[in-house]
């Protein structure tokens, strides 16, 4: 859940960033560029996202922490929330070979 906060948070950057740039009278191109920096960076953390719904944990948080650093400090909203899915993975992981091993063991006695 957080992890989707903190991709909403990052593309709403993304769509407001025109008037950020409007009002700080950055040039248009180097406000065109700038966007689309950002929203490719959008695009990597949300490739990430998916990675990591569809089991790849390693991979998908390390795309989502890449494509959230233009985002800081609201990407790190995203980078805690890819983490907390990253760690859970991993803890049920841990839990399931613990299992195997003790079966194993069972079975060998």
């Amino acid at each position: 859940m957080l992890l989707v906060v903190g991709l909403a948070l990052n593309l709403l950057f993304v769509l407001f960033f025109p008037q950020i740039a409007a009002d700080r009278d950055m040039s248009g191109d180097t406000a065109f560029v700038f966007q689309m920096s950002l929203f490719a960076s959008w695009c990597i953390s949300v490739f990430g996202a998916a990675l990591l719904k569809v089991g790849k944990h390693k991979a998908g948080f390390i795309l989502v922490a890449i494509g959230s650093l233009l985002f800081v400090p609201l990407g790190l909203v995203a980078m805690i929330g890819a983490r907390k899915l990253k760690e859970k993975d991993q803890g049920s992981s841990l839990e399931a070979r613990r299992e195997a091993l003790a079966n194993a063991d069972k079975d060998a006695a």
